[in-house]
């Protein structure tokens, strides 16, 4: 897919969608100053993940503190 095509193809969803909110985290997206910037934020992964597996703390990968 070419990158004219995955433009028309963001754009398409992003008329057809309803959601609100999801709306104003793509224009707070687009509108951001500091897009290079792969520093965390507060509060910048909210509401990304719907939900956690129930054994999600079953295994303890090496290197992580019990």
């Amino acid at each position: 897919m070419t990158t004219e095509e995955k433009k028309k193809d963001i754009i398409g969803k992003i008329i057809s969608t309803e959601d609100d909110k999801l709306i104003d985290m793509v224009n707070n997206l687009l509108n951001a100053t500091d897009l290079d910037s792969g520093s965390r934020k507060p509060g910048w992964g909210k509401g990304m993940v719907s939900h956690i597996s129930d054994d999600f703390d079953e295994i303890i990968p090496p290197g992580f503190p019990h």
